[in-house]
């Protein structure tokens, strides 16, 4: 399992926007200021905010990327207190 990145939203946008994709992703990183290339965990939450306050549709699927990503903030949490408590 890997934390989500800005590919992930990218290939997101592309599966529900299809051919408009490319403009709403040119959008969406204006608007967070990214250029798309990021690999820093704070670029995928700036983008984050940026489709959570965009048309409803955009919004929703960045709703369920920040809940992928807090999932997965937290089963690697858990997997390091359990690697540091293993004897």
């Amino acid at each position: 399992m890997t934390r989500p990145d800005l590919a992930d939203a990218r290939r997101a946008v592309e599966r529900i926007y299809g051919p408009q994709a490319p403009g709403i992703w040119a959008e969406l990183l204006s608007t967070a200021r990214l250029h798309g290339t990021e690999t820093d965990p704070g670029a995928i939450d700036r983008l984050l905010d940026a489709m959570r306050s965009a048309a409803p549709v955009t919004a929703l699927c960045g709703e369920a990327l920040a809940i992928r990503l807090a999932s997965y903030d937290r089963l690697a949490q858990v997997y390091e207190l359990m690697r540091s408590s293993a004897p």
